[in-house]
């Protein structure tokens, strides 16, 4: 499968089915094209060594810069800041290239009516972004996150926390969040998106998460959307706690890096809701006994399954550990492509 341009396809189709937030415009208060922010930050060093590269005010447009050797805040977004645009950015060696963060002393932080597009960001210790707080109405969109081999506890690729809202991913690529110092016995996190139980309508669009300790997707929003998103090679390739609907999503091989806790393709935890997994695609090498579906849920969560295409044979369709999930098949389950070495439901 080619995934990272056999979906310009469906880029018009699926601009249309989920719908994107609308952007105030700002004349460019603060410009600035070409730079470069860089600060001393040691390769592997602490959380704040390097410094912050610039601190964003409202209207602010960053264009053609790069940002080297940072520590938490390549952008930094310390009081309220409407408008942000940056594009066409290049970064290596940051713990975290934005970071939404309230002052020390006090005050409020929080972004809205931002972008973020055409961006490549290498040897992050921790992530690209944290966004917090009450921002909202955002895009990231053509933007691509590459951990470094010494990413610190927690580390996430793309990180929604506390009430953030209306903010769509598109086209975004998380790699490698791996924890490196967690001990063995315990479970390790590392994830290449988050989103919690305070965010609402985040979307996931033709996203792609690869090589993560953890979850792919690591998701607890209400109402959810992924849309022809891909994870390959993760702990976890998606987990799910809250409600949504992924449509033609691809999950593959699911890799164990470390510590406690075994590996699946779709794993459903905690109080997840209903979810609708629309067309979904599962691939796994001979060997690979990920389960397809894992359930460690406190009640029973819901799935309604259509149209699976499934191939995965050394595999189970389904580990529960916990209550039996009520599973809705459309069609029926026979009448679904499904090569499984158990075809059970737990």
């Amino acid at each position: 499968m080619s995934f990272d341009r056999a979906v310009a396809s469906r880029r018009h189709f699926l601009a249309g089915a989920i719908a994107l937030p609308v952007y105030a415009c700002f004349a460019p208060a603060d410009a600035a094209t070409g730079r470069s922010f860089v600060g001393n930050r040691r390769r592997g060093g602490s959380k704040g060594e390097g410094g912050e590269g610039i601190r964003a005010t409202s209207g602010m447009t960053l264009r053609n810069c790069t940002f080297r050797n940072l520590g938490n805040g390549g952008v930094r977004v310390a009081r309220p800041i409407n408008g942000l645009t940056i594009e066409n950015c290049q970064a290596d060696n940051l713990y975290r290239f934005l970071e939404v963060s309230q002052p020390a002393k006090g005050g409020s932080a929080r972004l809205s009516n931002f972008r973020l597009r055409k961006i490549t960001a290498r040897n992050l210790d921790h992530g690209f972004s944290r966004i917090r707080y009450g921002s909202h109405t955002g895009v990231i969109e053509d933007v691509v996150a590459y951990a470094s081999a010494r990413c610190d506890d927690y580390c996430v690729g793309f990180q929604l926390d506390e009430t953030a809202h209306d903010i769509r991913y598109i086209r975004a690529e998380a790699h490698g969040f791996r924890e490196s110092a967690r001990p063995r016995d315990k479970y390790w996190n590392g994830d290449g998106f988050s989103d919690e139980r305070g965010n609402s309508h985040i979307a996931y669009i033709d996203c792609l998460a690869t090589g993560c300790s953890d979850g792919g997707f690591d998701l607890k929003s209400a109402g959810v959307q992924l849309s022809n998103c891909l994870a390959r090679a993760n702990k976890r390739n998606f987990r799910l706690w809250g409600s949504g609907t992924l449509t033609r999503c691809t999950s593959e091989n699911p890799k164990h890096y470390g510590g406690t806790g075994g590996t699946a393709h779709f794993a459903f935890h905690g109080n997840a809701g209903r979810f609708v997994l629309d067309r979904p695609v599962v691939r796994a090498a001979r060997g690979n006994t990920a389960p397809v579906f894992l359930i460690e849920t406190k009640g029973p969560v819901t799935i309604e399954i259509r149209n699976a295409d499934i191939d995965a044979p050394s595999a189970p369709l389904f580990k529960v550990q916990g209550p039996s999930p009520k599973i809705i098949w459309v069609p029926e389950q026979k009448k679904q492509k499904i090569r499984v070495a158990a075809q059970g439901r737990g």
